[in-house]
C-alpha cells in the first residue's frame, strides 16, 4: 500500500511538472506574438517596413539618398545581421547624396517573410533579383555586400554581368573550394532539434533574453536602438536564417564554382592587420589575445611532440615547424605580434589572392579592424567606396 502512495505521488508530481511546462510554453508563444505585432507595428511607424515579393515570400526593400544619382547601391547583409538599415548607414551617408542606397533584406531577416525554402545560394540571388525588379529598381547595380553578402554577389556578378557595375565587398567571407564532408552540414541532430523548437513557437525563449546581450550602441539615437533590438528578436528565431547558416559551406562552394572572371571593376575592403603600426594603433594586442595566442603555440608544441614520438613526423620536419615558447612576458607580446602579422600575410596570399584572380579586376584595399567595420571606421570605409565609385565611372 505504502508503494501505491509512494508511485501516485511521483506520477502525480509528473503531472504537474508537465502542465507547468505546457502553461510556459503557451505563455511563451503568446508572448512571442503579441510582440512580433507590437515590433512589427513599431517598424511600420518608424518608416522601417517596405514589403515587396521576392517569390513565394516578401522581403523587406529600404531606399534611402538620390533617386537620381549616378549609382543604385545594394547593401547586402552579412549573415544573421537584420540592422544594417541602421547601423550600414552610419557609413552610407556619406554616399546617399550622389547615389541611391537600397537595403535589401533576406527572408527571415527582420520584418522580412520567414520560409521553409532552403537558403542556396541560387535561391537567394533569385529572391534578390525578383525583389529588386517588383520593387522597380532597375539594373545596373553596384553590390555593396558585407561579410556572408560576399558570397552572393561573387555568385550574382558571375551569372547576370550585365546588371552589375561595380562590386564592393566589405570584409567579405572568403571563397574557396571547399570539401564534400564540409558541405554536408545541414542535417545535424542540433539543427533538426532547433528547427522543431522554432516550429513549436519555442525559438522565443532565448528570444525572451537576447536584448539582454546586445549591448546598445552608443551612437543610435532611441528609436534607432529600438528598432534594432525589434529587428534582432524577429530574425534569431527564423528557419530562413537557420538554414542560411546550415548551407553556409555548401554556399560557398558554389559560388566558387560558378565564378566566371570578368572584367566588372571590383574591391575587397579587407580588416586584416598587415602591420605592426595598424595592430598598435587600434590597440589589438590585449592580454586576453596574446594569452590566447600562446596557448595557441603551447598546443602545437604538445602536438608536435606527440607526432614526433609516434613517429608520424622526422626530426627536420619536428625542428621546423616547432615553435618558440616565451620566457618574459614582453616575449609574449613580442611573439603574438609575429603571429598576429603572419596570419594576416597568410590570409592575403594563401586565401584572398586566388579568389581575387579568379574573381578578375578585383583591387584589395586595407582597411585593418572589426568585422563590423562600416560601424568601427564609418567614414574611412565610406570614403574607399567614393573614391572606388568616382574611379570606376573614368
Amino acid at each position: 500500500m505504502r508503494m501505491k502512495k509512494i508511485s501516485r505521488r511521483i506520477v502525480r508530481g509528473l503531472l504537474i511538472l508537465i502542465a507547468a511546462f505546457l502553461v510556459l510554453w503557451l505563455l511563451v508563444f503568446i508572448n512571442s506574438k503579441i510582440r512580433f505585432r507590437r515590433d512589427k507595428a513599431f517598424l511600420e511607424e518608424k518608416g522601417y517596413c517596405n514589403l515587396v515579393s521576392a517569390g513565394d515570400y516578401s522581403v523587406n526593400v529600404l531606399i534611402y539618398g538620390n533617386e537620381n544619382g549616378k549609382h543604385r547601391i545594394i547593401a547586402m547583409a552579412g549573415q544573421g545581421i537584420p540592422d544594417s538599415c541602421i547601423t550600414m548607414r552610419r557609413m552610407t551617408a556619406a554616399l546617399e547624396s550622389d547615389n541611391q542606397v537600397i537595403f535589401l533584406d533576406r527572408a527571415g531577416y527582420g520584418i522580412s517573410d520567414d520560409t521553409a525554402q532552403k537558403m542556396t545560394v541560387e535561391n537567394i540571388v533569385a529572391a534578390y533579383r525578383a525583389a529588386l525588379k517588383n520593387a522597380g529598381i532597375e539594373a545596373p547595380y553596384v553590390l555593396m555586400p558585407h561579410s556572408i553578402g560576399g558570397v552572393y554577389a561573387t555568385c550574382w556578378e558571375s551569372q547576370y554581368p550585365d546588371e552589375i557595375e561595380a562590386v564592393a565587398i566589405i570584409d567579405g567571407t572568403e571563397l574557396e573550394a571547399v570539401s564534400p564532408e564540409k558541405q554536408d552540414n545541414d542535417d545535424t541532430a542540433e539543427m533538426r532539434l532547433y528547427y522543431r523548437l522554432v516550429k513549436a513557437g519555442l525559438g522565443g525563449t532565448g528570444n525572451l533574453l537576447l536584448k539582454h546581450f546586445l549591448p546598445p550602441k552608443e551612437w543610435l539615437r532611441d528609436d534607432e536602438q529600438t528598432a534594432e533590438y525589434a529587428m534582432a528578436l524577429m530574425t534569431y528565431d527564423s528557419r530562413a536564417l537557420l538554414s542560411e547558416s546550415a548551407q553556409e559551406y555548401r554556399n560557398i562552394n558554389t559560388a566558387w564554382e560558378a565564378i566566371v572572371t570578368n572584367d566588372i571593376p571590383k574591391i575587397y575592403i579587407s580588416t586584416a592587420y598587415l602591420t605592426a603600426e595598424d595592430i598598435e594603433a587600434d590597440g589589438v594586442l590585449t592580454d586576453e589575445m596574446i594569452e590566447e595566442l600562446m596557448n595557441d603555440r603551447r598546443e602545437l608544441k604538445a602536438e608536435l611532440e606527440k607526432q614526433y614520438k609516434n613517429g608520424e613526423i622526422s626530426l627536420e620536419v619536428y625542428d621546423e615547424l616547432l615553435p618558440e615558447l616565451p620566457d618574459t612576458q614582453a616575449e609574449s607580446r613580442q611573439m603574438a605580434l609575429e603571429d598576429c602579422l603572419a596570419y594576416g600575410r597568410d590570409y592575403k596570399e594563401r586565401i584572398l589572392r586566388p579568389y581575387f584572380e579568379k574573381l578578375g579586376r578585383c583591387e584589395m584595399i586595407n582597411l585593418p579592424g572589426d568585422h563590423l567595420i562600416y560601424e568601427q571606421k564609418p567614414d574611412a570605409c565610406a570614403k574607399i567606396i567614393r573614391d572606388f565609385l568616382a574611379a570606376s565611372e573614368s
